[in-house]
């Protein structure tokens, strides 16, 4: 928390508030001075008391002997995020407290109903690789469509993994890392990496190129080391040098931020941070506005949670605008954009469905959404599709009847009651500009457990395939027989081969009187 939060904070509680005030002004004041205001219903009873409300209890500054008791007790106290005095006294954090016991439900609520999930992908088949880590750690998938090949990227082995379209083992770079994301030149490769996948103060997240020679890989090289959990990067000239710059996605855990690098003369680069907090999860370079300037979108979560557009004003300045901001429940994971009404306009399809950071029950607002653009440069959620541990998704025309589907997996899924939920594929039943969508998934569903995913045209046959990137060790608990069935045979990555080519599309299904998921 910055100096300048911390007086802000001080002066509503302490100054603003009345003595007598009523019994939701304090948690609203004192928890909104960082963040969108999270309303009891959120979580249920036991969570907010024995989980989330101790963890707050340390960021206001009122339990300092629990960062001492931390493993990385100096780097966080090192990181100036954790107040040195209490921003609020002990009687009025029980007020608190007491507001969360008293109005949370018991449990918290099921999601809304939606159309049951299928099982049976018409025009995919599922293969496996024979190429697999003894406990698979997939930190990244991703298809290079240009030359038919696919990556994955293994956090355990410290590699990045190459496979041609057959899945067979091209070659394998040792990275001493996790590879998180890949971006591709005719040269080189760009490969951001995250340190670690669980959170840490530790900064271990780096960027790294790796020369392209006769199709093969060198060893990479070192371009930015020591970074807090670096996610995603994004290339394009911001700034129109003509030199190729990139914006930076440093998640981090409790310190991180999001800047974009400036490419200088002499190749080096030059830092220019827009963000300056933890959460910062994937960007997007694209003239969102159609001034003609490249822009920057960037999805953050942690205690922020919202997707931001960074406008470019020429010569490399920016200015924000909020697309949208939730409550730091809600756990972003993914977006990207595209035009899902076909009216023009872009549009945002977002996940959100951590819900890692600490025991936690499943939380009906998770799941994935389109927030559709009005050309005015304002976007408004038109599509929910519930979906527990929502992690990431990909639309794309899988059936090419010309409209865009959606394939989306869960890192967090319902295992016990829904774990067709770890894998969905949207069919698009309406056509262009609907947003009816029909649920399906294949019966192997749940032989990984899906962290990341792509499409792409892999094979070359012009339809894009799908390939899911499993990491087993993840954080909450999973059935024990699952568990011991991806530690002996579980893929490190799958692929749904697409043969929608030689399938003759089936015209839209007749819309229904009520859509699955309004």
């Amino acid at each position: 928390m910055s100096t300048s939060r911390y007086w802000v904070g001080l002066l509503c509680v302490f100054v603003l508030l009345p003595s007598q005030a009523q019994e939701r002004s304090l948690p609203e004041i004192l928890c909104s001075t960082c963040h969108v205001f999270p309303t009891p219903d959120l979580l249920d009873r036991n969570t907010w008391t024995n989980q989330t409300l101790p963890r707050m209890k340390i960021r206001v500054g009122l339990a300092p002997e629990e960062i001492e008791k931390h493993p990385e007790a100096e780097l966080l106290k090192a990181s100036g995020i954790f107040l040195t005095a209490p921003l609020v006294n002990e009687t009025n954090w029980q007020a608190v407290v007491a507001f969360y016991a008293t109005n949370a439900p018991v449990q918290t609520p099921p999601q809304k109903e939606h159309a049951p999930i299928e099982i049976g992908l018409a025009g995919f088949t599922v293969e496996v690789p024979r190429f697999r880590e003894k406990a698979p750690a997939t930190t990244m998938v991703q298809i290079n469509a240009k030359e038919h090949r696919a990556y994955f990227g293994d956090a355990g082995a410290g590699s990045l993994a190459i496979l041609d379209d057959s899945l067979k083992l091209i070659q394998q770079i040792p990275t001493g890392n996790a590879p998180v994301s890949l971006y591709e030149t005719s040269t080189n490769a760009w490969i951001t990496m995250i340190g670690s996948f669980m959170p840490t103060e530790v900064p271990r997240g780096a960027l790294v190129r790796a020369q392209k020679i006769d199709g093969q890989f060198v060893q990479p090289q070192s371009i930015l080391k020591e970074l807090p959990r670096t996610t995603h990067a994004a290339f394009g000239d911001l700034n129109g040098d003509g030199r190729e710059d990139f914006a930076l996605s440093i998640f981090g855990s409790n310190t991180g931020r999001f800047s974009w690098f400036e490419q200088l003369a002499n190749g080096e680069y030059k830092e220019h941070v827009l963000w300056e907090k933890a959460g910062a999860v994937r960007s997007e370079i694209r003239d969102f506005n159609g001034d003609g300037r490249p822009d920057i979108a960037v999805l953050v979560a942690q205690e922020t949670e919202g997707l931001f557009i960074y406008f470019n004003d020429g010569n490399g300045e920016f200015h924000s605008r909020t697309v949208f901001q939730r409550h730091p429940l809600f756990g972003h994971t993914y977006f990207e954009s595209g035009d899902f009404n076909n009216d023009g306009n872009i549009d945002f399809l977002v996940c959100n469905g951590d819900n890692g950071e600490y025991v936690s029950p499943y939380k009906n607002y998770h799941g994935v959404r389109i927030y559709a653009g009005d050309g005015n440069m304002r976007w408004n959620e038109a599509w929910f599709y519930p979906m527990h541990g929502a992690f990431g998704a990909r639309a794309r025309d899988f059936d090419l009847d010309g409209d865009l589907d959606i394939a989306a997996i869960s890192f967090f899924p319902d295992y016990e009651s829904n774990p067709r939920e770890s894998f969905v594929y949207l069919e698009n039943r309406g056509g262009k500009g609907s947003f009816d969508f029909a649920p399906r998934t294949f019966p192997q569903c749940i032989s990984g457990r899906w962290l990341t995913m792509d499409a792409g045209d892999l094979d070359g046959d012009g339809d894009e395939d799908i390939v899911l990137g499993s990491y087993i060790h993840g954080p909450s608990e999973v059935p024990q027989q699952v568990m011991k069935m991806w530690e002996a045979r579980g893929p490190s990555m799958l692929l749904l081969r697409n043969n929608a080519r030689s399938i003759k599309p089936s015209p839209p299904a007749p819309k229904p009187a009520e859509t699955a998921a309004p």
